[in-house]
């Protein structure tokens, strides 16, 4: 398939140019930068200066609270921190207050307070500072501004955001100038979004069937020493530029904003960390071609004597595709499958009996990954038990799946959400209209099986998810801006309110004799309600959850789980895959015993 280029650009080192402006300039007194840049190629730039008799600080441009207490605070001794954080009209109001996290984690044994500050309306670049006040068990207490360097934009859907970006603070006697700066990070980001806004992609969706972005670029990519967490601009570039470019085809189609049955195309960013070289981007795009959905297939069965299903329980990376085909073919029953956008199977297995029917399905969202192994891990236990009638599809979304597993291999600890939604580039479940490739299994399973309560298994970010291009804060996804520890949503028919309710009662009871995931939860809780004003759902025996009446269900009772599991492996992918297990155990005997 003929490939189009609509960008193929390269960037000087935004570093070298400020190296050479500010040799050029000889500043007689200290300056202060802000950069998109970890604190190696900061120190490298700081020092190169000196050498030429220019005093300067570096620091980060990218949260910058937690880059001055990683780097200049002293923390011996410190007991309590109060900070208070700005809060301006153009942004969320508690913007400020979660660009701090995960302070509160990272301090253990400190008393961390936050307090709101209105800051200055100042025109285009608002005057943004963190008033920091630290105490010592000797009773010693320090103060310190810390300099939040945003600028005011325009974004793609036409809306003022506050932006982090690079920085120069000089004097100017008797005054001291603020400039800000273009750094790669943003001159990618426009690039990119020009490039794609300015093209003709015509009136008909998918505008194309692939859409690749490759960038390189320096930056940061720093782990912390609180859960999963990573301070990662590579990471929040891969998320500004997918969710700008959904935003802008949702406009483009004449869609709302956040429709989620929009079909540009599949939108991949790969963007990868290059500290040592200038930065580069190229997109480039495959044209539509016909959709034509095919009939149902049958998927060949490899012949082993391995017990695939018995292996799952000690996993600690998501499961591959051909492995988790492998472990559905063990299981009795009528199986089908139906084809993917691109051809890859979406396979599922009836397995009758006489209880109410229940389906358990997996990979909706293909970057949340311990859903496959818990729902697999779910059916094997479930299907010894007397009467056992359930319909499984592990894997809903391969196309996705694939994605994920590619752009793993240079960014393990990203949450790739580019890897969220099909080929199409829509939601599975609320594709709107034929060809329906993916959704015919859910479809099928709900015709054969008849079942009336839906065990959806879900993840969400396992660390911190940002967009700082158009406003810091996933937009449309705030409450999963930080992890708040194994979370669960509850919707059903109204008629079935009561039902429903007792559903979920009887799920977190069971749930809450797992020790270890109480003890995550209870964490990752308390991190959260220290960086936020007031949650927006409720918790039961330890499991957070929302619960809501919603008509048009194609069932009465849908849980949805969601485990923090973007990213995650090792101990904490089993602890993930054997909770989405022992909610789909708990969900559905209950749901055998009193529908």
């Amino acid at each position: 398939m003929a490939e189009h280029t609509l960008l193929n650009q390269r960037f000087d080192r935004s570093t070298d140019a400020l190296l050479a402006r500010l040799i050029r300039e000889q500043p007689a007194q200290p300056v202060r930068i802000w950069l998109f840049e970890g604190l190696p190629a900061r120190q490298a730039l700081t020092a190169a200066l000196a050498e030429h008799g220019i005093q300067a600080h570096a620091h980060s441009a990218y949260k910058p609270l937690v880059h001055y207490f990683l780097e200049e605070a002293d923390r011996a001794d410190l007991s309590r921190v109060l900070v208070r954080y700005p809060v301006h009209p153009a942004c969320h109001p508690g913007r400020f207050r979660l660009e701090a996290y995960p302070l509160a984690a990272l301090l253990p044994g400190v008393d961390v307070e936050f307090e709101a500050r209105p800051a200055e309306p100042s025109g285009e670049h608002p005057d943004l500072w963190y008033q920091v006040e630290l105490q010592y068990a000797g009773g010693a207490v320090r103060t310190q501004r810390i300099f939040a360097p945003n600028r005011l934009r325009t974004d793609a859907l036409g809306q003022t955001v506050c932006v982090p970006c690079a920085w120069l603070i000089r004097h100017e006697q008797p005054h001291l100038v603020h400039v800000p700066l273009e750094c790669e990070y943003q001159q990618c980001y426009d690039a990119v979004l020009q490039a794609v806004t300015g093209h003709d992609w015509g009136a008909s969706e998918p505008y194309f069937d692939r859409l690749l972005i490759q960038a390189s670029l320096p930056g940061i990519e720093q782990p912390l020493a609180v859960g999963h967490e990573t301070i990662s601009t590579t990471e929040a570039l891969h998320e500004d530029i997918y969710f700008s470019l959904l935003e802008f085809f949702q406009r483009h189609s004449g869609r709302p904003a956040g429709s989620r049955g929009l079909q540009p195309g599949q939108i991949i960013p790969d963007i990868r960390l290059a500290q040592e070289q200038s930065a580069s981007v190229r997109v480039s795009f495959e044209p539509a071609t016909a959709l034509q959905d095919e009939q149902a297939f049958t998927i060949p069965r490899r012949a082993t004597d391995e017990d695939v299903l018995g292996a799952l329980a000690g996993l600690e990376q998501p499961i591959s595709r051909s492995r988790a085909l492998d472990a559905l073919h063990q299981f009795h029953g009528t199986h089908f499958a139906f084809p993917s956008r691109q051809h890859r199977p979406v396979a599922g297995v009836y397995h009758p009996g006489t209880r109410p029917a229940i389906l358990i399905s997996g990979a909706q969202h293909a970057n949340e990954t311990t859903g496959v192994v818990g729902a697999l891990r779910a059916a094997d236990a479930l299907r010894r038990e007397p009467g056992a009638h359930f319909a499984l599809i592990p894997l809903e979304n391969p196309d996705g799946y694939a994605l994920h597993k590619a752009l793993r291999q240079h960014n393990p600890r990203h949450m790739l959400h580019a890897a969220r939604y099909s080929a199409l580039g829509d939601d599975i479940e609320y594709r709107e209209h034929a060809p329906w490739f993916e959704r015919r299994a859910r479809d099928h399973a709900f015709a054969i099986s008849q079942a009336r309560l839906h065990l959806n298994l879900h993840g969400y970010p396992a660390h911190e998810w940002t967009r700082p291009s158009t406003g810091y804060l996933p937009r449309g996804f705030e409450l999963w801006s930080i992890p708040k520890g194994f979370f669960l949503i509850l919707r059903h028919r109204r008629e079935y309110r009561d039902q429903a309710l007792a559903l979920l009662d009887r799920v977190t009871r069971d749930l809450a004799g797992n020790a270890p995931l109480l003890a995550y939860n209870e964490r990752q809780l308390d991190t959260y309600r220290r960086h936020v004003d007031a949650a927006p759902f409720q918790v039961l025996h330890g499991i957070p959850y929302l619960a809501a009446a919603v008509e048009h269900m194609a069932c009465n009772v849908t849980l949805i789980t969601e485990f923090p599991d973007e990213t995650i492996a090792g101990g904490d992918f089993i602890l993930g895959h054997t909770v989405q297990m022992q909610t789909v155990q708990s969900a559905a005997r209950w749901w055998w015993e009193h529908a």
